[in-house]
């Protein structure tokens, strides 16, 4: 199966838009279905989870909460994302697809505040008191920070 075989499955599935370049695909689906993207993708035998990140869009009013899998028999990268209301931004977990998935939305939950539903996990990985404000908010005031 091709990268674009796979990509356009998605969107036929889940009503996503597509790019892609060389052997990367990116696609962006709704929040609802960004769990139903990760387990076509778990399916189809993309077995390796390379991360699950954020990106802060501020002037947006957004959070694009994104993860790259890859599928090493055809070196074939898809990247889905969705965007999130920053307030309150909550998204399901992918740990029961891929158990890394645990660590890298920790992270994410510890720097930006989202809520991983299903992660267990999501308790201070780096930073010893939690701030008000996520450190890697853009509102975020390091100097401020500092300052305590």
């Amino acid at each position: 199966m091709t990268s674009e075989t796979i990509v356009k499955d998605l969107q036929n599935q889940l009503d996503a838009e597509y790019s892609i370049d060389d052997n990367t695909c990116y696609v962006k689906v709704s929040e609802p279905n960004y769990l139903k993207a990760a387990k076509h993708l778990k399916n189809q035998g993309f077995h390796r989870l390379l991360t699950v990140s954020v990106v802060d869009w501020m002037e947006r009013g957004s959070f694009e909460v994104y993860f790259l899998v890859h599928k090493l028999e055809e070196n074939c990268y898809v990247k889905v994302s969705t965007e999130l209301s920053r307030d309150n931004p909550k998204i399901p977990s992918l740990a029961k697809f891929w158990p890394n998935a645990t660590m890298h939305e920790r992270e994410a939950w510890e720097l930006f505040g989202i809520s991983f539903e299903g992660n267990n996990e999501l308790k201070p990985l780096f930073l010893e008191e939690l701030a008000e404000i996520p450190p890697f908010k853009k509102e975020f005031n390091w100097r401020k920070s500092l300052n305590k």
